[in-house]
């Protein structure tokens, strides 16, 4: 689907449901300003901020809905602060996971590769134990064009 009939659908959307629209255009104001900003042309940071971000309107959207589509029910659930802070703190919660998660896979991985290095080295200890400092010699390696041949040690 295009971007015009998707945008001729919010509209349309908007105009029956201008209650809903309203508290909608207060409480997601987070996830507008990331879609503004965000360039990536996925949207990662967009998503991660947004989808929180909704889940904290809902519950305010739900009450206006069950009290009935009234302009009165959707500036009361505005006026309510505990509904600002729950729409903007969980958009808050999708900053702290956008900005978060790198710097734990980056440790995870980290500290996995540690892991595996420490077990090639013990492996590396038992081959020399199993046949001798034999396998534990230089080699040398092929020659590439135009690039001298080097001894490396294997360690």
């Amino acid at each position: 689907m295009g971007r015009i009939p998707l945008l001729l659908i919010i509209l349309v959307l908007a105009a029956v449901l201008m209650p809903s629209a309203i508290l909608l255009a207060v409480l997601m104001v987070p996830s507008l300003v990331v879609y503004v900003i965000d360039r990536n042309p996925h949207r990662y940071f967009t998503v991660t901020i947004s989808l929180p971000n909704f889940c904290g309107v809902l519950p305010p959207l739900m009450e206006l809905w069950e009290r009935g589509q009234t302009f009165d029910g959707a500036f009361s659930a505005l006026s309510d602060p505990w509904n600002m802070m729950i729409a903007y703190g969980a958009a808050g919660l999708g900053w702290v996971l956008y900005l978060g998660t790198p710097i734990f896979v980056s440790s995870y991985l980290s500290i996995s590769t540690d892991g595996k290095i420490k077990a090639i080295r013990r492996y590396q200890d038992d081959l020399i134990d199993a046949w001798g400092d034999g396998v534990k010699q230089s080699v040398t390696v092929a020659p590439e064009e135009g690039v001298e041949p080097q001894e490396e040690e294997v360690s």
